[in-house]
C-alpha cells in the first residue's frame, strides 16, 4: 500500500473523516496494494445493480430458499437471542456473487408470542446489533420493550454484516492525520487528489472485493423484507433513525402492501441531491451552534466569548488555527482541523452534551490541549484508547453514499458547490469536504439516485422532526411530510439529534400510543 492512503491535499476534498460524523449519528485487515491495482481498479469497475422491486417478488423462484430459510437461534449478550439471515449479495443475481449473512439479535422482552419491531439506528454504517445490545433501555421506552420484541441489525456493509473494510488500525490513525495544507484549486491539486483517493479505493476494493457494489440502500432494503419473512411477520414494524428513515422509506416505497406501524425520527430528505444533503447539514450545523452560543454566554462562564457573536468568532478562530497549524495530542498523534470538526460535532448531537463541549473549548483555547476534542473524534470514529477500532464506520459510509448518489465530477462544479456551502455556512462549510472525488475514484458505479416518493400502498406512517437537529434539519421532515399524504408529522420544539427517548413526554407518549396500540393523530402536532 502506498505509504500514504491519502496525501495532504487530497483530503479537502475528499473530507471523509468529518463528513462521516454527519449523517446522520472492528479491527479489520489490510494487504499491499500497488500503483497497478489502482489503475486496474478503476478500469474495470465493479458492477453494481439496482433491480425495480416489482421484478423481485417474494414468491420467484430465485428467492425462495431465502424467504423461506429456517434460521438458528443463539443466545447472546446474556439475555438476547443472535441469528443470522442469509441473503444474495447481487439481489439482481443470486448465486452469481457468494451470499451474505445478515446479523440480527431479539431482545426478548415481549416473549415469544410477541410482535417484532425492526429498528435501525442511522448512518449509514452505524450498527443495529449494537443499538439493541447496548442501549436497549435507553433508546426504547419500558412499554415498548414489554410489548415487543425489538430487533437490531446489522445491515450489508457494516460491523457483523459482511463489512467494508478497507484499512487495519494503525493506517486507519495514518490516514486520519493526514493534513491539508494546500487548497485543492488547480488541475495538479486536483490530479493528486484523484489519485490518492484511487489509492485508497484499490486497498478497499482489495479487502473487500465485489462487496463494494452492492450495499446500497435498496439492497439493504431488501434485506429487510427477508428478515420479515424469517421473523414470520405479514407486515413488517419498524422504528427508524436518521438515515434509518431512509431505509424506511425506501421500504415503503417498494414493499408498500408489506408496511406495519412504521416510525422515522430524524427525516432524511430522500427528494434531494447530495450536495443538497451536504449543505442542509451544514446549515443545520451552523444553526446548531448559535443555539449552543446563545445557551453558552447565559452560563456563568462562557469560555468563547461574552456575545454570540464572539462564541461564533471564536469556534471559527480555533479551526482556522489548527487548520493552519495542526496540535500535537497528549498520546503523540496529529490533532488535524478534520479530527478538531469531527471532535466538536459530535456534543453538538445532544443539548446534554454543551457542557462538556464548553469545557472541551475552555481546555482548548486556555491550555491549547485538544484531548477532550480528540477523545470525542476517536468516539466517533470507533478507536478505542488502546489504539484499536471495533468498527470503522466511515468507509461503508462512502461506500453507501457512492452507490446511492450521484456525484459531479467536473472540477468547476465541484469547486461552485464547495464554495456555497463553506459561503452559505462560514464555520463548518468550510471543513466538510465534497464526497465527488472519492466517489470518482470508487470501484463500483452509482445506482440509485433521490426520488419523489409515491406510497400508494401504504396507509399510514409516522414522521418525526426536531426544530434543532443539526444533522437532520426540521425542513426535511416537513418536506416528506408535505410530499407524503398518508403520513402523520410530529415537530418537537427542542436542540439536538432525534426526538424520541430525548426527554419529551409529547413524543414519546405519541410514538408509543401508534407503535403499541395503532394510534395516530393525522396531520402535524407540535411538541
Amino acid at each position: 500500500m502506498p505509504e500514504n492512503v491519502l496525501s495532504p491535499r487530497g483530503l479537502r476534498l475528499v473530507g471523509l473523516t468529518a463528513a462521516a460524523a454527519l449523517l446522520l449519528s472492528g479491527c479489520v485487515n489490510s494487504g499491499e496494494e500497488s500503483d497497478s491495482g489502482a489503475a486496474e481498479a478503476q478500469a474495470q469497475p465493479i458492477t453494481a445493480t439496482s433491480v425495480p422491486a416489482e421484478e423481485l417478488p417474494s414468491a420467484a423462484e430465485d428467492y425462495t430458499a431465502y424467504y423461506d430459510q429456517d434460521i438458528e437461534w443463539t443466545s447472546c449478550e446474556e439475555t438476547m437471542m443472535c441469528a443470522d439471515v442469509t441473503v444474495p449479495m447481487d439481489w439482481a443475481e443470486p448465486g452469481a456473487q457468494e451470499d451474505l449473512e445478515i446479523r440480527i439479535i431479539s431482545s426478548q422482552t415481549g416473549g415469544d408470542d410477541a410482535e417484532h419491531l425492526l429498528t435501525n439506528p442511522g448512518g449509514p454504517g452505524s450498527s443495529g446489533y449494537d443499538a439493541v445490545a447496548d442501549s436497549l433501555s435507553v433508546a426504547f421506552s419500558e412499554e415498548l420493550i414489554e410489548h415487543y420484541n425489538i430487533i437490531g441489525f446489522d445491515p450489508r456493509g457494516v460491523h457483523r454484516s459482511a463489512p467494508v473494510t478497507c484499512l487495519d488500525d494503525a493506517e486507519m490513525d495514518e490516514y486520519r492525520e493526514q493534513v491539508s495544507e494546500e487548497q485543492l484549486d488547480d488541475a495538479s491539486s486536483y490530479a493528486e487528489a484523484r489519485e490518492s483517493a484511487a489509492e485508497l479505493a484499490a486497498q478497499c476494493e482489495s479487502e473487500s472485493g465485489a462487496l463494494l457494489g452492492h450495499v446500497d440502500s435498496l439492497s439493504a432494503v431488501r434485506d429487510m423484507d427477508v428478515i420479515r419473512a424469517v421473523l414470520d411477520q405479514d407486515e413488517l414494524n419498524y422504528l427508524g433513525f436518521s438515515y434509518g428513515t431512509k431505509l424506511g422509506m425506501t421500504y415503503a416505497e417498494h414493499y408498500g402492501d408489506r408496511v406495519g406501524r412504521f416510525v422515522l425520527d430524524g427525516m432524511l430528505d430522500v427528494s434531494i441531491d447530495a450536495h443538497e444533503l451536504n449543505k442542509g447539514q451544514a446549515l443545520g450545523f451552523e444553526v446548531a451552534l448559535e443555539n449552543y452560543a446563545q445557551w453558552c454566554i447565559e452560563q456563568e462562564t462562557c469560555p468563547a466569548g461574552d456575545t454570540v457573536e464572539e462564541v461564533i468568532e471564536g469556534v471559527q478562530e480555533l479551526f482556522a488555527g489548527v487548520a493552519e497549524t495542526p496540535v500535537q495530542g497528549a498520546d503523540g498523534r496529529t490533532v488535524n482541523v478534520s479530527t478538531l470538526v469531527s471532535g466538536f460535532i459530535t456534543p453538538m448531537y445532544s443539548r446534554e452534551a454543551w457542557p462538556v463541549l464548553s469545557e472541551a473549548m475552555s481546555v482548548a483555547l486556555g491550555q491549547e490541549d485538544f484531548t477532550m476534542f480528540q477523545y470525542f473524534a476517536d468516539l466517533q470514529a470507533g478507536r478505542s484508547p488502546d489504539g484499536s477500532y471495533e468498527w470503522i464506520n466511515s468507509f461503508a459510509f462512502n461506500a453507501v453514499m457512492c452507490l446511492d448518489y450521484p456525484m459531479p465530477q467536473d472540477q468547476e462544479q465541484i469547486d461552485a458547490e464547495f464554495e456555497e456551502v463553506s459561503e452559505q455556512a462560514p464555520t463548518f462549510g468550510p471543513y466538510l469536504g465534497h464526497r465527488a472525488v472519492i466517489c470518482g475514484e470508487w470501484p463500483a458505479e452509482n445506482v440509485s439516485e433521490p426520488w419523489n416518493p409515491d406510497l400508494g400502498e401504504v396507509d399510514e406512517l409516522l414522521m418525526i422532526g426536531t426544530t434543532g437537529d443539526p444533522a437532520t434539519p426540521v425542513e426535511w421532515a416537513e418536506n416528506m411530510h408535505e410530499q407524503v399524504p398518508q403520513s402523520s408529522l410530529i415537530i418537537r420544539e427542542g436542540e439536538g439529534h432525534l426526538a424520541y427517548r430525548a426527554g419529551n413526554g409529547c413524543v414519546d407518549e405519541a410514538v408509543d400510543r401508534y407503535l403499541i396500540g395503532g394510534e395516530l393523530t393525522e396531520g402535524r402536532t407540535d411538541c
